[in-house]
């Protein structure tokens, strides 16, 4: 079956929900915004999505730690699967996790611009099988609550390409901050500064949650923007934000000092007076959103035991790690 169309007519969840009713498995190709991407699936259940090369599932697997070069051999070779590669300390829930978080992130994205084309061919499966079954409606009700979730991250970081970087000076409520061996691996990915693009990269992750992650460290006082640039939306493939007049731009700079003010060292004026988080923000609430964020990335779910919990995702679960040590820092 040849189906093809556009989004104007026929959105993206309900492209995908004719598919999974009619049980369809092959290649869904987006072109939303500028933005190309894959939604591949198999008897109606999605089973991966990239906006980038089938490919560089690979990369990704090796950058979280779940599979090693070794074992990924007999992936290429068709001798085993992904699932059978995994590497100490993950297992089979672990993948489906992170294929799902993927295929999530991809649907979020494709869908942000409302506009664009599809088409679906019969009988096209991804380079890498990943043998997975994902639940289109769990993956579109996810993609749904990201939108305001994201307008939240973009209060402080304007872009998934602006440069951000620890502070040179903590907080005063934060003279002291101890560093784990997980939290290191997180600033070590930030490089000292760097992007939520290139920090997401590093660690096999995705962009969305990256920048939940150092969204949070930003309103805490432990990271800062570096660019000093109107804020922007994230690109995603929509193009640059329209510019904004001198006027609209000052107007912005303004609300968004009510939220959060950065400081630099060496910074004596009179802004070095002010609070760096606003009094009304609620901090305890900050560090329990920040640890239900990163629960994602430590694959802790509500149906494991004590020793399951344990065995999540290897060098990975550390980020949960980061989360009771931020939420440490704010009491």
């Amino acid at each position: 079956m040849a189906l093809t169309g556009t989004l104007e007519s026929i959105p993206l969840p309900e492209v995908l929900r004719m598919l999974a009713r009619s049980r369809k498995s092959g290649c869904l190709r987006i072109d939303a915004g500028g933005l190309q991407g894959k939604v591949y699936l198999t008897d109606g259940w999605m089973t991966y999505a990239t906006t980038r090369r089938d490919q560089d599932l690979r990369a990704d697997l090796m950058s979280a730690g779940m599979v090693d070069e070794a074992g990924w051999k007999h992936v290429e070779r068709r001798e085993r699967g992904i699932a059978e590669v995994l590497t100490d300390g993950f297992a089979r829930e672990d993948l489906t996790r992170f294929i799902s978080e993927q295929i999530t992130d991809v649907l979020f994205r494709l869908s942000r611009p409302g506009h664009g084309t599809f088409d679906f061919g019969e009988d096209v499966g991804p380079h890498y099988p990943t043998e997975q079954q994902i639940n289109i409606e769990v993956c579109l009700d996810e993609a749904e609550k990201r939108i305001a979730q994201w307008r939240l991250i973009e209060e402080v970081i304007p872009g998934v390409n602006f440069r951000l970087r620890m502070v040179h000076i903590l907080p005063e409520d934060a003279r002291e901050v101890t560093i784990t061996v997980d939290t290191w691996r997180l600033l070590s990915a930030l490089n000292g500064q760097g992007t939520v693009e290139e920090v997401a990269a590093r660690l096999g992750s995705t962009d969305f949650q990256i920048a939940q992650v150092m969204a949070q460290m930003v309103r805490q006082g432990l990271l800062e923007v570096v660019d000093q640039l109107a804020p922007a939306r994230y690109s995603y493939g929509e193009g640059e934000a329209p510019a904004e007049d001198a006027e609209s731009s000052h107007a912005s700079d303004e609300e968004a000092s009510d939220e959060i003010t950065i400081l630099r060292p060496g910074d004596d004026s009179a802004a070095a007076e002010e609070d760096v988080v606003d009094e009304d923000s609620d901090v305890d609430d900050d560090a329990e959103l920040l640890q239900s964020v990163l629960s994602g990335f430590s694959g802790e779910t509500e149906n494991e035991s004590s020793d399951g919990t344990e065995r999540t995702l290897g060098r990975r679960r550390g980020l949960g790690a980061l989360a009771r040590e931020l939420s440490d820092l704010t009491e």
